[in-house]
């Protein structure tokens, strides 16, 4: 089966997860794609292949030598419920002729606002109909690694140990909740779930989320002085005493807070806001400055205030960095596939966030989609195919360095 092939039966299943719910899967029909993928990894000759049919997490190993080392890729599932994921309908586009794309009736995929179109000119691309997004994020990453081991399976190339795990929820932060580290046991691991072709990410946001509630007391309007806490108005004050920085004045290392939802009346008001920064001081400030004004409030206002924050991941250029060889090793390999690879901080987070902190160094791969969450996804597939090669190169990379890395930790 082509790579091609492969990522349309994947598309064709819809996986989108559920924000609202806080366990895995988050929806039923994400078993659906766990268990073609089960199949799948059966029919290339992996060993220990395993869905765990409880929490929708499907495991692999491709047995290679034991004296070179373990590397392990990682793919999720499920697609962002910022559009629809159901009924996809991918069109692919041959020989791109470099002109705007129409989608649907209202949906145009512009050359003016999207200028990596012109890097695919005669090239052959996937796109959805304009009615749903496309799925290649992540699935693109899963047709990917795939093709990889079709190709490993085929050839008698020396090797170490090749795990693949596939995970279910990582769009809503659930995608290593439960991962069983006793079936994904490789030295180092990838993510294959950025964009650009050739892009390497080893950074990524600090981030936290915080709950905030606030109890008002109410009393007749008329009345009201001296004896009314207006609960709604207090979380107004709250989100006008933060910095202006928000998403869409932010860029590249910049951090941020996000309003993401607010609700409430006189008598009781619910705000939550995501806290995002590169830096660990700068991350570790902004939870303060938002304990600060609460404390504020709560002084002005009668101790009506809760606010509770739980961090969500961490930077991993913190752990990565101390190993320079998973770097220049990962650099090399890319270049030694034809592509010249750039560097990209992720402003978000992956599965390799809390893999990393746990033991398993993992770094981000470009997939060669674009346009993630939205109806305007498209992909190339000769990037796809270019990835694929490019993984192949990681894992030839390394297998060739016994001496010089035997482990990465």
């Amino acid at each position: 089966m082509n790579i091609l092939e492969r990522f349309l039966n994947y598309v064709a299943i819809d996986t989108t997860s559920d924000s609202s719910k806080d366990d895995t899967p988050s929806t039923e029909n994400q078993r659906k794609l766990a268990k073609l993928l089960e199949t799948e990894l059966i029919s290339l000759n992996l060993k220990d292949v395993y869905y765990d049919q409880k929490h929708c997490y499907v495991y692999g190993r491709l047995v290679g030598n034991e004296n070179l080392p373990k590397i392990g890729f990682i793919a999720h599932m499920d697609t962002s419920e910022d559009s629809k994921g159901k009924d996809i309908s991918p069109k692919i586009i041959y020989d791109y002729d470099g002109n705007n794309i129409t989608l649907s009736n209202d949906v145009i995929l512009k050359v003016s606002e999207n200028p990596d179109l012109k890097n695919h000119i005669g090239k052959t691309l996937i796109t959805s109909d304009g009615t749903t997004l496309l799925g290649a994020d992540d699935k693109a990453g899963i047709a990917e690694i795939m093709d990889l081991l079709q190709t490993l399976n085929l050839s008698y190339e020396d090797h170490g140990d090749i795990y693949v795990c596939f995970t279910p929820d990582e769009e809503i932060g659930l995608g290593t909740l439960h991962l069983n580290k006793e079936l994904f046991t490789p030295d180092f691991a990838y993510t294959i779930d950025g964009s650009t072709v050739g892009e390497f990410s080893y950074e990524n946001f600090n981030a936290a989320s915080a709950t905030i509630n606030i109890k008002g007391i109410v009393h007749h309007l008329g009345y009201a002085k001296d004896k009314l806490v207006n609960a709604v108005h207090i979380a107004t004050l709250i989100n006008s005493l933060l910095p202006d920085e928000v998403p869409e004045n932010s860029e590249n290392r910049e951090g941020y807070f996000c309003l993401m939802n607010m609700s409430g009346n006189l008598e009781e008001a619910n705000m939550k806001y995501l806290i995002r920064d590169f830096d660990s001081s700068e991350f570790k400030k902004r939870k303060q400055i938002l304990e600060s004004i609460v404390e504020k409030l709560n002084r002005k206002y009668g101790n009506c205030i809760s606010l509770s924050i739980k961090d969500s991941y961490y930077n991993i250029l913190e752990i990565i960095e101390k190993d320079p060889t998973l770097i220049s090793n990962t650099l090399l390999a890319i270049k030694n596939s034809g592509v010249e690879p750039f560097i990209l901080p992720i402003r978000g987070g992956t599965d390799g966030c809390r893999l990393t902190y746990d033991g398993i160094p993992c770094p981000n791969i470009g997939t060669g989609g674009h346009n993630f969450h939205s109806r305007y996804e498209y992909i190339c597939l000769e990037d796809m195919m270019k990835t694929s090669e490019i993984l192949l190169s990681i894992v030839r990379q390394f297998s060739k360095e016994n001496d010089v890395m035997k482990k990465v930790k």
